[in-house]
């Protein structure tokens, strides 16, 4: 009986250091404590964004701009704005990728109202906003239907540098009532209202 039992010690013993022998080899190797330590990186990655507030809605054409500026800058959207050293990106707010970003970036831009977002190659951003309060009431998408009859209308402008300072030397970035151009998007997506004449966009 007592021999029986031993025996049945040992044999447990024996498997128990063939699993920390082969644990060790794994171990030792690298694969499984980088794979490990990758699972315990992600899930603390996925605990810290869940127990973030979610962003108050940004309405107004100061907030919606603001919005975009932290999305580029601060990170909240920094893959879908960010800079191309090769051409220009344009995003337009009736775009696929921009209701995107407006529901990453909780922006619920008002009926008949649009937003527009520019980013150079050489990180010079510009974010305009189209309200349709400050155009007498034409709403976005009937002057998008004749833009050709509006080459111009008022916008409100935020204007960045590469590091998300103010790009002019007067130190603002946010603009009220600017003359905004109308016209055909440069990568052909719809149109862009912005502060630069359209034909000048790269």
């Amino acid at each position: 009986m007592w021999k029986q039992k031993g025996q049945g010690i040992i044999e447990y013993a024996l498997i128990l250091a063939f699993v920390v022998g082969i644990g060790g080899v794994l171990f030792a190797n690298g694969n499984l404590a980088d794979s490990i330590r990758s699972v315990f990186s992600n899930v603390n990655t996925m605990i810290e964004e869940a127990s973030k507030p979610p962003l108050a809605a940004a309405t107004t054409a100061k907030d919606i701009i603001e919005r975009l500026r932290q999305g580029r800058y601060d990170g909240l959207a920094s893959d879908e704005l960010k800079r191309d050293k090769k051409k220009t990106l344009i995003i337009t707010s009736d775009s696929a990728e921009g209701q995107a970003l407006a529901q990453k970036l909780n922006i619920q831009t008002p009926s008949g109202d649009a937003w527009f977002a520019r980013i150079q190659t050489d990180g010079e951003t510009v974010f305009s906003y189209y309200s349709a309060a400050a155009n007498r009431g034409m709403t976005y998408d009937t002057l998008k239907a004749k833009y050709q009859d509006y080459p111009t209308v008022k916008i409100s402008e935020g204007l960045f540098n590469n590091m998300g300072k103010s790009a002019r030397s007067s130190g603002k970035t946010y603009w009220e009532k600017v003359t905004g151009h109308v016209g055909k998007s440069p990568n052909g997506n719809g149109i862009i209202i912005d502060p630069t004449q359209i034909y000048n966009i790269k």
